[in-house]
């Protein structure tokens, strides 16, 4: 089995983190390619970065998907995601709506903590759209950058705890799901400080696509994803 992992980012930083962790999460005859963005935002934290990675996810996509079994899109934003769905036939999976589909099976209702104040608003959204809005006890947002959460790696960890214990306390959390991939540096320092659950997303999603490819499932095609026109796109 192959997966292709795309971060959907020009950002190298994590680019070698990124392959040796999700290297050591994999089964073992499962081979990993893991690439960034050449052109796009360096992260993505709002809907407009998460339009202009759009394009290079899918040429990327066009480009590999005949060479692999599944594709990862690493963001939290699971951007493009639908689209790809619709120019291959192989399976595409985004962090927030595998592993905000996880964290049902695991507790009555679940708490996403990510960064920046958009954090509550965008991640609503995306549980109505998966219509699992009534088990998404909040979504709270803290006041780390994407590009600062392993530079400030104890400062991270201390806003997470303390958003987390709030999540519980007021909300009623008994999941936590990690809402971006670039917390995948603190994600066992924060599991070892809660009494919950803690969903971390990067791993959850190339664990089930590598689950999915097993089973022979692939994403249904006539309906909600209709065969991608190429023909109809024009400067690409």
């Amino acid at each position: 089995m192959k997966i292709l992992i795309i971060s959907p980012v020009t950002t190298e930083k994590w680019l070698e983190e990124d392959k040796k962790y999700f290297q050591e999460v994999a089964e073992r005859n499962t081979q990993l390619e893991v690439v960034r963005l050449d052109k796009g935002p360096v992260s993505i934290e709002t809907f407009h970065d998460a339009v202009y990675a759009g394009p290079e996810v899918l040429r990327l996509v066009r480009e590999k998907h005949d060479t692999v079994d599944a594709i990862v899109v690493n963001c939290f934003a699971d951007p493009a995601v639908d689209a790809a769905r619709e120019i291959t036939g192989k399976i595409v999976l985004g962090p927030a709506e595998t592993s905000m589909s996880v964290a049902l099976h695991l507790g009555a209702k679940f708490s996403v903590i990510s960064v920046l104040p958009n954090t509550p608003y965008w991640v609503s959204w995306q549980a109505r759209k998966l219509g699992i809005e009534s088990r998404l006890a909040s979504a709270i947002g803290v006041d780390v950058p994407v590009l600062e959460i392993d530079e400030t790696a104890e400062v991270t960890v201390d806003e997470i705890v303390k958003a987390t214990e709030l999540a519980i306390k007021r909300d009623g959390a008994e999941v936590i799901v990690l809402g971006c991939t670039g917390m995948v540096s603190v994600a066992q320092a924060v599991r070892e400080r809660l009494p919950i659950p803690v969903v971390e997303p990067a791993a959850t999603t190339l664990k089930m696509a590598e689950l999915l490819v097993k089973l022979g499932l692939h994403h249904h095609r006539g309906g909600l994803y209709l065969s991608a026109a190429s023909d109809k796109i024009q400067g690409y």
